[in-house]
């Protein structure tokens, strides 16, 4: 199974994610504390105040997601960079790191996570108490790994 991850990982082509060292960095930083704390973190509080520069965004300038009108863009972004930090935990430690970010107001991830791991086939099937559990399970792996592995491998 790990393999088939693998392989379908260096499929993916990172529009964003890896383009921005500094504000990727950030997002990591933050979600690791975030397991420290044994939490979980909304995508507003993850992007807030971080300045994302990307050539393709106003000519590399300075990029700062307002988290009350989320755009399209907006979304992509922070998605593609919650993948790639995935891409890390799971090469690292076999866990999604994007697990420990919420929606505010549904207090689990974005429907976008659970599309994204079925693509990957880690889901036997798309029911609402199979893709819980399967969130359930990365979320106390991403939490003992940040309280008690080597989180800064990731």
């Amino acid at each position: 199974m790990r393999e088939k991850i693998l392989a379908k990982f260096e499929e993916i082509n990172w529009e964003y994610g890896p383009h921005d060292p500094a504000a990727l960095a950030l997002l990591r930083e933050r979600i690791e504390a975030t397991g420290r704390r044994f939490g979980l973190i909304s995508y507003s509080d993850l992007v807030k105040g971080v300045d994302f520069h990307y050539p393709n965004i106003s000519h590399g300038d300075a990029y700062r997601i307002n988290t009350y009108d989320w755009s399209g863009l907006d979304r992509r972004i922070v998605g593609d960079c919650l993948g790639y930090l995935s891409v890390e935990s799971y090469v690292a430690a076999n866990f999604m790191a994007s697990a420990l970010v919420i929606g505010r107001l549904d207090s689990r991830p974005a429907d976008n996570f659970f599309e994204w791991m079925e693509y990957l086939e880690v889901l036997p099937d798309t029911r609402e108490d199979t893709m819980l559990a399967f969130w359930t399970k990365q979320v106390h792996l991403a939490h003992q790994w940040y309280a008690y592995g080597n989180s800064a491998a990731t």
